[in-house]
């Protein structure tokens, strides 16, 4: 006798039990999953469509704190370029990440129409966040950099060589090993 409360009946889980154990559940399964992510692969190119690749671009200026920030063509360690904005709901689940990056690698962020420094320094408080900043306030460095779509990464070697390029959500993993690929 089963409990009145009971709301799975035997044959139910019995059913659940034969798809699990049936190839065909999982072939179609992991053709999904193919789908699914030749559809995010897709996306993700379009998105990187406008990133420029080859020689990085100079990027310079005062950042936000009134420190002088550039990207050195004779660089000793592979860079961390970061395009963002704090209006970018993306950015705020990437930032982060791109925080703890900067506690072991060189990271220079682009915060891009984010309003002046004393609103991108309040965000940046508010957030805990210490990576160095400049304001892209008008895009022309984004522009420059193709970066169209955001979060923008790219990973600079030490050669001053775009190596990767990546937008939207990525993993702190993802980062530090295209991190370490560039030093070679």
């Amino acid at each position: 006798m089963t409990p009145a409360n009971s709301s799975v009946k035997p044959s139910q889980s019995q059913g659940w039990r034969q798809k699990l154990q049936s190839p065909q559940f999982w072939v179609k399964q992991l053709r999904d999953l193919a789908i699914m992510a030749l559809l995010l692969y897709g996306v993700s190119l379009y998105l990187q469509r406008d990133m420029i690749t080859g020689q990085a671009p100079a990027l310079n200026g005062i950042a936000i704190d009134g420190s002088h920030l550039a990207l050195n063509t004779a660089q000793t360690e592979p860079t961390l370029v970061y395009f963002w904005g704090n209006w970018c709901p993306v950015c705020r689940v990437t930032s982060p990440m791109v925080e703890s990056i900067s506690q072991d690698h060189r990271v220079i962020s682009v915060a891009v129409a984010s309003g002046s420094d004393s609103e991108i320094q309040r965000f940046m408080d508010e957030h805990e966040y210490h990576f160095p900043v400049l304001n892209d306030d008008n895009g022309e460095q984004s522009t420059q950099w193709g970066a169209m779509a955001f979060p923008a990464i790219y990973i600079i070697d030490t050669k001053g060589e775009i190596r990767y390029v990546t937008s939207g959500v990525t993993s702190t993993w993802g980062m530090k090993f295209r991190l370490w690929l560039a030093q070679f």
